[in-house]
């Protein structure tokens, strides 16, 4: 039973966890990820989930010229796949950009928010392809991608309202002294653990579908090991097994768009705090 475990344990760990040494997409299909590649006089060695963040660039920059285009009037989009792409941009300004930095910065804002919508999107939905890899499964991803966050909402209130005057805002106006130095501290902390959410939150989710899933395509080797039953495994658990993975499989794709969307919506959230801090 201890090898078995074991077994499954590794089984697990090689579809939700990162990988140095080869891209295996298919039973005895793989690709060696050991050589070097050199830029500059650097060697890189890139694991598998730089490898889809890679893949997700490419396929963004390849779908989104598509997406773009326009028709004979120059306005209207050209085909249901740009007119898809415009209504994902619109519902991104609208419902998330323009509600938390208003209607005068939503413009200026809107490229970086629908990059991190897409982006995310697109990693999302790259690993629910079988034989690739989910990289927001990846707590080394999403720990970079809310320190970008950290970043990136810090830089815009300095700039809107001043390096000084951006953080005397953080904590409330008019604290008495005493209770000022228990306070300050606790909301210089709290902005640190708003970005520790947004990667927590992101990992969790993405990497606990994927458990799940692998979970119950391994049930009837499990069953079969822990009973000696291959009957009872093939006759009936994994029929119920592949049943439950395609439901699973279903709710991953919604949950793909949810984290994507979860993400970016509080991403703006922050970044609205940041910029207006009066209100």
């Amino acid at each position: 039973m201890e090898g078995g475990l074991s077994g499954l344990g590794e089984f697990l760990l090689h579809h939700v966890a990162d990988n140095r040494s080869a891209w295996r997409i298919f039973p005895g299909v793989e690709i060696p990820l050991d050589g070097s590649f050199r830029v500059a006089g650097v060697e890189l060695y890139p694991s598998l989930h730089v490898l889809m963040l890679l893949l997700a660039l490419v396929l963004l920059v390849a779908l989104l010229r598509v997406g773009v285009r326009r028709g004979p009037d120059g306005f209207l989009p050209r085909g249901r796949f740009a007119s898809a792409v415009e209504a994902v941009v619109l519902f991104v300004r609208d419902d998330i950009v323009a509600p938390n930095l208003g209607r005068e910065l939503a413009r200026k804002w809107l490229p970086f928010f629908c990059t991190l919508f897409f982006f995310l999107l697109a990693l999302n939905l790259i690993g629910l392809v079988p034989g690739f890899a989910a990289a927001t499964g990846n707590p080394n991803f999403t720990a970079a991608m809310a320190a970008m966050v950290f970043v990136v909402f810090n830089v815009a209130g300095m700039v809107r309202n001043g390096p000084v005057g951006y953080w005397l805002g953080v904590v409330p106006k008019g604290v008495p002294l005493p209770i000022l130095f228990i306070l300050a501290p606790i909301e210089l902390f709290g902005l640190v653990t708003k970005s520790a959410a947004l990667a927590i939150r992101l990992f969790a989710n993405m990497a606990a579908g994927h458990i799940v899933l692998f979970s119950l395509i391994a049930l009837g080797a499990v069953v079969e090991f822990l009973f000696g039953n291959a009957a009872l495994s093939l006759g009936v658990v994994q029929p119920a097994a592949i049943v439950f993975t395609v439901a699973i499989e279903g709710l991953e794709l919604f949950v793909a768009f949810l984290q994507a969307y979860v993400f970016t919506l509080l991403s703006a959230l922050f970044v609205g705090a940041a910029v207006h801090q009066g209100h």
